[in-house]
């Protein structure tokens, strides 16, 4: 299976617009201006937690489990130097609805880390989670 993107450039400084097969679209930029777009690392971050994201809320759900809130905050560690890899990546799920508690997370978070995640599969450098429910 393949998935194509295309990535094209606006004319404007280094300013990007990529678009999806299925026509989603994510403004790229180089932080000039830092208010138009992602820079593409920070689009490689909101990639990781989408993914799992996206799964970790597929897993609640088919539980019928009420979801009220729920957000995921990724941290990339990067090396100082270019091309700054990132070596480490620490996720921070809050999610808040009745009857969830920190072992069904944790087993969802597993199940998207290591079953489901395409793009946490695909990255170099240990990925950390943390879990924070949530309440009235």
């Amino acid at each position: 299976m393949t998935k194509t993107v295309i990535v094209r450039w606006t004319g404007n400084e280094r300013e990007f617009i990529a678009e999806s097969e299925n026509g989603g679209f994510a403004g790229i930029n180089a932080m000039n201006p830092p208010e138009q777009g992602m820079s593409a690392s920070e689009l490689l971050l909101a990639a990781l937690g989408g993914c799992m994201g996206t799964t970790i809320i597929a897993v609640l759900l088919k539980r019928r489990l009420p979801v009220e809130s729920f957000e995921v905050e990724v941290r990339g560690n990067h090396i100082p130097d270019w091309p700054k890899t990132f070596t480490s990546y620490h996720l921070t799920y809050r999610v808040k609805g009745e009857g969830i508690t920190e072992k069904i997370m944790e087993r969802a978070a597993w199940l998207a880390k290591e079953r489901y995640c395409t793009v946490s599969s695909s990255l170099a450098g240990e990925i950390t989670q943390e879990i924070e429910i949530e309440s009235d």
